[in-house]
């Protein structure tokens, strides 16, 4: 039950954003409800008799088939998901919880089968009217909205939101200074300098990611920003960051350098956590025993070496007295 617990909550943390004194309320009506719970391949949960979608990872992505004997998509099941492109439901689905598919933001097809009978309110937030085929004689779309067969009841307004923008397959906030999540797995990023801040998982689980350039514009990188990029082997944090959330670089199995231009001012402690191959840490001159400090290194450093930067000069080892 204990790992069971860690699981769940790893999921909520990609699936809600959520304030900490609301995450152990989160956590405990999603234990509840998720009791006997299995998870596939993919990271989704279903009921112990398979009957009920739950939740999925917010790392989702490709295509996901829902597989036959599944009759409900619970509320949020889906929320949030935004590498997937498409998800396939069976026929054997006959209803659809709340904000099911909202912010879906790469999917390109989702059919809705004549089987399904009820819907919640705003399953599809965010996803365009072309995106949803829907096949049940219970609803209909008219001028990018669906209502209920009779159309009395209005269900869902089948359009993108404009407070977010998407570009190169990164998905930013409308102003682009929001950097919200990368909707692609390649070897290479470059932030754009309108970029300000790097929201929580923007690239968790990006496994072929080998470098990512930040730019100086950015101040802020969120929780589990860059969590899991298993080919990430170096990152250069620019002078202009002032905040790192934790676990913002964990679990980077082939992380071996990191780089602080400048000293951030907040830096969490689990922000280089479970990062097996790292051996240095370079910050700037007088700063090590801050870094020290902030990321709870050990004073005498055996498995990682804290050296200094200067500008144009080459890393030079520093030892702490």
């Amino acid at each position: 039950m204990k790992e069971n617990k860690k699981l769940i909550k790893d999921v909520l943390k990609k699936t809600l954003n959520r304030e900490d004194k609301f995450e152990n309320l989160v956590l405990n009506l999603a234990l509840k409800k998720m009791a006997g719970a299995k998870d596939d391949a993919a990271g989704v949960f279903y009921s112990k008799k398979q009957k009920r979608v739950i939740m999925a990872s917010k790392t989702l992505e490709g295509v996901y088939d829902i597989p036959e004997g599944t009759e409900t998509i619970d509320d949020n099941a889906f929320w949030g998901c935004a590498y997937v492109e498409e998800i396939k439901i069976p026929q054997t689905v006959t209803r659809i919880g709340n904000e099911a598919f909202a912010r879906c933001m790469s999917l390109k097809k989702l059919v809705i089968p004549a089987s399904v009978k009820t819907l919640g309110y705003n399953p599809f937030i965010d996803l365009n009217s072309h995106i949803v085929d829907c096949q049940s004689p219970h609803f209909v779309i008219e001028n990018k909205l669906m209502y209920s067969a009779d159309q009395k009841t209005l269900i869902a307004c089948l359009t993108q939101s404009p407070h977010f923008v998407i570009e190169n397959k990164l998905m930013y906030s409308a102003d682009q200074k929001t950097l919200i999540a990368c909707l692609t797995d390649v070897a290479m990023v470059i932030i754009p300098k309108t970029v300000e801040q790097i929201s929580d998982f923007a690239f968790t689980r990006r496994r072929n990611l080998k470098k990512v350039v930040i730019p100086d514009t950015v101040k802020a990188i969120g929780s589990d920003a860059f969590s899991d990029c298993d080919s990430l082997e170096e990152i250069v944090i620019p002078a202009s960051v002032s905040t790192i959330e934790g676990h913002a670089f964990a679990y980077c199995d082939k992380l071996k350098k990191i780089t602080f231009l400048g000293v951030v001012e907040h830096v969490a402690r689990t922000t280089i956590s479970n990062c097996e191959s790292l051996k240095k840490i370079i910050v700037p001159e007088g700063a090590s025993k801050h870094y020290i400090k902030q990321l709870h290194v050990p004073l005498e450093l055996e498995d990682i070496v804290m050296e200094n930067v200067k500008k144009g000069d080459k890393h030079v080892e520093v030892s702490e007295e």
